[in-house]
């Protein structure tokens, strides 16, 4: 299995970074998994020697700008992701907008758009988690966000992708809204399997406090045996888990065999 990273907060030499995650998964399937902001995940895409047109399935991890606005330079295929990621929301202090520049019903004129709340098996070995529940009492306890009619948004169309292979789950998140642990419990559920591999992503973890060290407790019983954090996980954060785990970095033109 092969994840190459076109979009991210940082960035290797001779490649561009901006605030934003898109990756390119391979599997028993090729998917695009998130976008980025803007148009920069197509442009590293040529730098790193992939052909965009060989895939056909994106999957947009949760309807925010720097994870889905880049939908616009790319058309044609398959879109995987949940029903709210279509939600007008706001940040809660500036009241601008977090959510998609383009709605639902221009998507929809740009993909074979598949909506899905619950689990959706992209391939025999691939899967798009849907909804993840949220039921654990140390992570998504409180949000920056609120939705159009001002109530608290929890980003509840957060979600991410499995793959199941011999070592065990590859679990790729693109924020973890919904709580890395979370995400890693309910990918246990929907695969039927309890050996978790390595977990990859953005893991929304910005400082070294309680949370963090539930997490990474969290791991540790779960005998990870590799994890790559990365885009909204502070560098703090980062550096911290080092102590703790074998990690690998992920920015921008990073390739990486599992």
């Amino acid at each position: 299995m092969i994840v190459k990273i076109l979009v991210d907060n940082t960035a290797k030499e001779g490649f561009e970074f901006v605030h934003g995650f898109s990756a390119v998964v391979e599997a028993d399937e090729k998917i695009l998994f998130d976008v980025g902001p803007n148009s920069l995940f197509a442009e590293n895409a040529i730098k790193m020697g992939v052909d965009l047109d060989e895939i056909n399935t994106v999957v947009l991890s949760h309807g925010h700008w720097d994870h889905g606005d880049g939908l616009q330079f790319v058309s044609g295929k398959r879109l995987i992701t949940h029903p709210d990621s279509f939600s007008l929301r706001f940040r809660k202090e500036s009241k601008t907008s977090v959510g998609l520049k383009q709605t639902r019903e221009e998507i929809a004129l740009q993909f074979e758009l598949k909506e899905s709340k619950l689990p959706f098996w992209i391939s025999e070995n691939m899967v798009f988690l849907g909804e993840i529940p949220r039921l654990n009492d140390f992570e998504s306890q409180s949000t920056t966000f609120l939705l159009e009619d001002g109530s608290p948004d929890f980003v509840k169309d957060d979600s991410a992708i499995v793959i199941k292979s011999e070592k065990g789950l590859i679990v790729i998140s693109g924020c973890a809204h919904s709580g890395i642990c979370n995400t890693v419990d309910y990918a246990k559920k929907v695969c039927g399997e309890n050996k978790v591999y390595a977990v990859l992503g953005g893991f929304h973890l910005k400082k070294t406090d309680d949370v963090f060290q539930k997490t990474v407790a969290f791991f540790q019983k779960e005998k990870l045996e590799l994890l790559g954090a990365t885009h909204c996980t502070s560098f703090a954060v980062q550096n911290e888990f080092k102590k703790y785990f074998k990690t690998i970095n992920l920015e921008a033109g990073v390739e990486v065999e599992l």
